[in-house]
């Protein structure tokens, strides 16, 4: 900590910035500073709004899509070839939004808000599907049926017996506050594993061969 310098002709001063407020809060990083004798301590840096914003937004525990397919990666047989699959997330706040945080340190305070835009499907079989929202949950009654708002067709099988598909959440933030704004985007990655089946007829006349 000394960092090779004289204990004789200095000392050492810890400084610490809270965030969270007077009487409360987490302190944020500390940083030790040598301070040669007769000399002042330095002030304690403070936080600019865009590191509160940062705060805020590492509060939000944003999570990649939660994947739900129909059929379902661990359903027997997974999806047939020329048959409708659903793509959806389940919708949380941590998953789809929005979700706002706020961040304070002294008299400032930055609010954030982060919303889920679009997912972005990548099937594995080199077709990607942007889809505006989480997409709409599959049930028994539309089997069948094609998903209204996300959803692929297999026209092949994978040479592995499964394809690997890739859901990628776009978020967009914004946040306020200290007399500042800005906006920044987040992308955030989840993967799954789906088997596709191919299924044969044999069409013959009379029994014969």
């Amino acid at each position: 900590m000394w960092a090779g310098k004289d204990a004789s002709k200095g000392r050492l001063v810890v400084m610490i910035c809270g965030v969270g407020g007077p009487g409360g809060g987490y302190p944020g990083e500390a940083r030790v500073v040598y301070v040669p004798n007769g000399a002042a301590a330095p002030a304690v840096p403070q936080v600019s709004p865009a590191e509160l914003a940062r705060q805020a937004i590492d509060q939000m525990g944003l999570s990649a899509p939660d994947i739900r397919l129909a059929p379902s990666a661990d359903s027997p047989h997974g999806a047939t070839i020329g048959f409708p699959v659903w793509m959806w997330s389940t919708r949380s706040e941590a998953t789809t939004g929005p979700v706002t945080r706020t961040a304070s340190a002294g008299v400032i305070s930055v609010t954030a808000t982060a919303r889920l835009a679009r997912i972005t499907w990548s099937m594995g079989d080199g077709a990607t599907k942007a889809c505006a929202g989480p997409g709409t949950p599959f049930t028994e009654d539309r089997a069948g049926s094609a998903s209204p708002d996300c959803g692929h067709v297999y026209l092949s099988k994978a040479s592995s017996g499964a394809f690997s598909i890739a859901a990628t959440g776009h978020w967009e933030i914004t946040w306020s506050g200290g007399g500042m704004s800005a906006s920044e985007a987040m992308d955030l990655t989840s993967n799954a594993l789906l088997p596709v089946r191919e299924i044969r007829t044999l069409n013959s006349r009379g029994g014969q061969p």
